[in-house]
């Protein structure tokens, strides 16, 4: 087997610099889902929350959280065990899972 010529080398480094490059970085949006509250920790900002249809989950929300309900406040902190929520939940490689947003979900009117 022969070894690379500079022309080779050349050409092979001309092509990588040149060919468009596919990877993109984008912010992963994470999963929706819907559940009940089941117990919250403020202190260490931690949510056990039962999900509709699927298990019990344990996670953290960041500290730049929202919660969105029907009230000025946008804090975390009116959250409350038994309230039913839609969260947008991240499973990262390293760290506990964790949520960004969380939003009220109504009780429907009869």
């Amino acid at each position: 087997m022969k070894a690379p010529t500079t022309i080779h080398l050349l050409m092979l480094t001309l092509v990588i610099v040149l060919m468009p490059h596919a990877a993109h970085a984008r912010r992963p949006m994470g999963t929706t889902m819907t559940g009940v509250v089941q117990k919250v920790d403020h202190t260490r900002r931690e949510i056990v929350f039962a999900q509709d249809g699927g298990p019990v989950r344990s996670f953290v929300y960041t500290t730049w959280a929202k919660f969105w309900h029907q009230a000025p406040d946008a804090s975390p902190s009116a959250l409350k065990p038994g309230m039913k929520v839609r969260v947008n939940l991240h499973q990262p490689l390293i760290g506990p899972d964790f949520v960004t947003q969380i939003s009220l979900v109504p009780n429907p009117q009869p």
